[in-house]
């Protein structure tokens, strides 16, 4: 806007002045040689030499004379000659028109103003010099070129600041909105912020405390259905387990259904476990135990004590000299999360690798199923999803919470968890933590 606004405003000014000063000089040409003619007519060309009467008439310095009387030229000076003058001028001007033209001569610009004389005395011309008026347009360019670059300058330089101070606020809204979206419910903005945004402002920080309550209070609700689940729950295990001690004492149909019961009260157990940690999470009150491991060692230990010594685990060298920065309890039940999953939907787990490099080490679990399509790799870690694959088979009554739990356990010591494809088919979920040589 600043360029276009010195650009309209230069040529503007150059053309104003410009048709200003032709015209100005046009007319005291006109004027010069109205007068001039009128003498040339008073003294009479025959009466004495015409080149005479010309020098005397106007010195050369100011404009160059010329009479065309019975067929001859005379001029006062040889700086132009009369075959410089335009054929078309002169004749129109012989033929008894007054006429003016503006031409090149000698790479000058010059102005030719031509009258004929009354009684058939012949034709008077002058050429005028505009040397002096090119040079005052050619400064007058330059200044307002100058003065348009400065004025240019002097609007971005404005603009940015003011743009700076306008969206200064905004950007706070934005740093603000972000945090909270992350997870910082507690983040406000500053009422002080900026005066014509009070109401904004209010009205954001309101939303944010709303939304902060309505949170805490569905985190509470979930929390605290979940531990009056657990008593009735634990209550049901435990009388399930009697009823599989005398399990033999049942009929046929009597065992179908205990095995049924066990299922779906293992189920609902599990379910109430997970619901509880979920909660936990949604409190803010997960801490991580923060140790510092070495990667071999940490992993075959984990995969004894989930009971799975059969499943073959591929530790790079990089890996192998490493240490990782991990919380081992909650890394273990992601790592039993993920094989779960694995043989539920994956047809079961073809190995665990760990792979180091880069201050980060990547410890995934590969199974030989069908794999995730693109664009469920977000979707799957939600809560209470399940694949399109698990929804029409049917195969496992999960929850629904166990990669969503993942994904909660990573984000609390630091890591990344997320799926991709195998190279020999199936998926691969990569949980990425810290990791030191």
């Amino acid at each position: 806007m600043a360029i276009l606004l010195s650009v309209l405003l230069g040529t503007f000014t150059y053309s104003t002045v410009r048709r200003v000063v032709l015209e100005n000089r046009e007319e005291s040409a006109i004027d010069q040689v109205a007068r001039d003619a009128l003498l040339v007519e008073t003294v009479g060309p025959g009466s004495t030499n015409p080149s005479e009467l010309l020098a005397s008439i106007r010195p050369a310095s100011r404009s160059t004379p010329f009479l065309f009387a019975d067929g001859s030229w005379f001029a006062a000076s040889l700086q132009v000659r009369p075959e410089d003058l335009p054929q078309a001028l002169v004749s129109t001007v012989t033929s008894g028109n007054a006429a003016r033209q503006y031409v090149v001569i000698d790479s000058a610009p010059v102005l030719i103003v031509g009258t004929p004389l009354n009684d058939g005395l012949g034709a008077y011309f002058e050429v005028f010099q505009l040397r002096d008026l090119q040079s005052t347009l050619t400064t007058l360019q330059s200044v307002l070129v100058v003065a348009g670059i400065g004025t240019t300058l002097v609007g971005v330089i404005l603009g940015w600041v003011i743009a700076g101070r306008v969206l200064r606020p905004l950007r706070e809204v934005t740093a603000v909105a972000q945090q909270i979206a992350s997870g910082q419910l507690e983040t406000r903005l500053d009422e002080d912020l900026d005066r014509d945004l009070l109401p904004l402002t209010a009205s954001f920080n309101s939303m944010a405390e709303t939304l902060q309550k309505r949170i805490a209070r569905e985190a509470r609700f979930a929390s605290d259905v979940a531990h009056e689940l657990r008593t009735p729950v634990t209550t049901l295990v435990t009388s399930l387990s009697v009823l599989e001690g005398r399990k033999s004492e049942l009929s046929t149909e009597g065992r179908e259904a205990l095995d049924l019961l066990a299922g779906d009260v293992r189920r609902l157990e599990h379910t109430v476990e997970d619901l509880i940690e979920m909660a936990k999470h949604d409190a803010g009150v997960v801490t991580p135990d923060m140790e510092l491991l070495p990667t071999a060692s940490v992993l075959s230990a984990m995969m004894n004590r989930l009971r799975r010594p059969e499943i073959p685990i591929d530790i790079d060298d990089g890996a192998t000299r490493s240490m990782i920065w991990i919380d081992q309890r909650r890394l273990e039940r992601v790592l039993a999360n993920l094989i779960d999953n694995a043989e539920a939907y994956g047809r079961g787990v073809v190995r665990v690798s760990a792979e180091g490099g880069g201050g980060t080490m990547r410890i995934a679990v590969e199974d030989q199923g069908p794999g995730v399509p693109e664009s469920q790799r977000e979707r799957i870690f939600e809560r209470f999803a399940r694949g399109n694959d698990a929804n029409r088979s049917g195969q496992y009554a999960g929850s629904g919470l166990g990669l969503s739990l993942a994904f909660e356990d990573v984000k609390v010591f630091g890591g990344r968890i997320w799926v991709e494809d195998r190279s020999a088919g199936g998926a691969r979920f990569v949980v990425e933590v810290s990791a030191e040589p």
